[in-house]
């Protein structure tokens, strides 16, 4: 079970989320972002969005904290994973003093700073330790079923969008008040 002692910044699960949904990322996973692809994604991403502060942050790494002990509701996802500039790993000891006296250059210092203020501006840029129970998630391998179905969905034709339905009230001109009925308008008389 790996322990780090790291420096960064939590980011909130819920803003994860967000940014992950507002830049269409596709093959990230929200809650687990020490996955090869995600991290790959997310750093492609932070590398198109913030490209002065990534030029200072080239170790950049997502940490996740979890225990596979704690079966709880909802121990799966965490509330936040940390976004950090130093990771050390934890053997069976490790002299702090000795990697905080190390310190963090000034333009790494900044960039993580300017990366917090536009990920997590709430959180507090610090050291942490953090306890990761389960870096390598292992998933079921998938049946005979499920990847038939699989095959099946990837061979559907593509399908254009339906043009946009019409708006689902409209006002008749004798006062009455019409609405959308599956794929029919019904109308009543507004005055009653």
């Amino acid at each position: 079970m790996p322990v780090y002692f790291i420096h960064g910044f939590r980011w909130p699960r819920a803003l994860i989320r967000i940014h992950i949904i507002l830049h269409n990322l596709e093959d990230a996973a929200a809650e687990w972002l020490v996955a090869p692809g995600t991290t790959r994604e997310m750093l492609d991403n932070f590398h198109q969005l913030y490209p002065e502060s990534m030029e200072h942050l080239p170790n950049l790494r997502f940490v996740e904290q979890y225990d596979p002990n704690d079966t709880s509701a909802g121990s799966g996802s965490q509330p936040y994973a940390y976004v950090a500039d130093v990771v050390e790993e934890v053997k069976l000891g490790v002299d702090v003093d000795e990697i905080r006296g190390r310190g963090v250059p000034n333009d790494q210092w900044g960039s993580i700073m300017e990366l917090r203020d536009q990920l997590a501006p709430e959180e507090k840029v610090a050291w942490y330790i953090v306890v990761c129970g389960d870096e390598e998630r292992w998933a079921p391998r998938a049946s005979e079923e499920q990847l038939q179905h699989e095959e099946m969905v990837h061979a559907l034709p593509y399908r254009a969008p339906e043009p946009e339905p019409e708006p689902a009230t409209r006002k008749s001109s004798s006062a009455s008040v019409c609405y959308r009925k599956i794929n029919r308008w019904a109308c009543f008389n507004a005055s009653d």
